[in-house]
């Protein structure tokens, strides 16, 4: 299984990409999209802008199973990734490659996992 090394995660099989000063790509890890099988609806609750650490704000729908995305820290929504509304199953053959979400925060990664801390996890 593939983990990159330059990648944040978190204990619900997040990974972030940060992309910015206080911007980050988010998206599911390898291990999660194996667990939920092929993704065949995702559904953002996005209710407001802001969200709060460890809010639910959307399901992905599988084969094997639903999964709960929870928010990794406070932070401010700032585009979605609409082309997985057509295609989400292409999380399945490339899950670094196809976020769900770019947010911005100006929380520390403080409480994130690196690679290795990730790889522990799983195993």
């Amino acid at each position: 299984m593939y983990i990159p090394r330059a990648l944040y995660y978190t204990k619900n099989h997040l990974w972030l990409r940060q992309i910015g000063l206080f911007d980050y790509f988010v998206g599911i890890t390898d291990f999660a999209q194996k667990e939920i099988g092929e993704i065949s609806l995702i559904e953002l609750e996005l209710n407001s802008q802001h969200m709060k650490k460890e809010i639910l704000w959307g399901k992905i729908y599988g084969l094997n199973q639903t999964f709960t995305l929870l928010t990794p820290f406070d932070c401010k929504v700032m585009e979605t990734n609409f082309h997985l509304d057509k295609s989400p199953s292409s999380i399945n053959r490339d899950p670094y490659n196809h976020w769900l979400l770019r947010v911005s925060t100006v929380a520390s990664t403080y409480g994130l996992l690196t690679n290795e801390e990730y790889t522990a996890l799983i195993q």
